[in-house]
C-alpha cells in the first residue's frame, strides 16, 4: 500500500490520529506512551531532515501497532555518538529501543521508516485498523 501524501503534517497531528487508532483497541499505559514517542520522533525527524512527512499510516493489531512515516529523502537514518552535553541527536536510537522492529525502504523518491511497537489489550471488539489524518476516523 503506498503512503498517502500528507504534506505538512505536525507532530500534534500524528499523535492526535495515533491515540485514536490506540484508544479504539484500548491500548493505553506504557506502550502507548512508547507509540507515541516513537511517532513524534518519526515525524520531527522526517520536518527537520527530510524536508517533511509525504506519508503517515498507523496500524493497530494487538499486539502490535505499526507506524509508517514517509518522506522525500531517500537516505536511511544515521547513528551518531553523541557527547552528553550535546542536546539532541538520540532519537533515532529511543526508536530503535522502543521497537520490536525496525524498517527502512529506500527509493529514488524518498524512504518510508516503519516501526512495530508492542501493543497489547485485553480487546475490545472490533475497531478500525487503521487511520490517516482526515479520513474521519482520526
Amino acid at each position: 500500500m503506498a503512503p498517502r501524501t500528507v504534506g505538512g503534517l505536525t507532530c500534534e497531528q500524528a499523535r492526535g490520529a495515533t491515540r485514536a487508532v490506540l484508544a479504539a483497541h484500548g491500548v493505553t499505559g506504557p506502550e502507548a506512551d512508547d507509540a507515541l514517542l516513537v511517532v513524534t520522533e518519526l515525524v520531527a525527524n522526517a520536518r527537520r531532515h527530510a524536508g517533511g512527512v509525504t506519508g503517515f499510516l498507523v496500524r493497530c493489531r494487538p499486539p502490535h501497532t505499526v507506524i509508517e512515516v514517509s518522506d522525500a529523502n531517500p537516505d536511511p537514518p544515521v547513528d551518531r555518538p553523541t557527547p552528553a552535553d550535546v542536546p539532541g541527536r538520540f532519537g533515532w536510537r529511543m526508536i530503535k529501543q522502543l521497537a520490536e522492529s525496525v524498517a527502512v525502504e529506500a527509493r529514488p523518491s524518498g524512504k518510508t521508516i516503519s516501526v512495530v511497537v508492542a501493543a497489547r489489550t485485553a480487546g475490545h471488539g472490533s475497531p478500525p485498523l487503521a487511520a490517516r489524518p482526515g479520513d474521519g476516523r482520526a
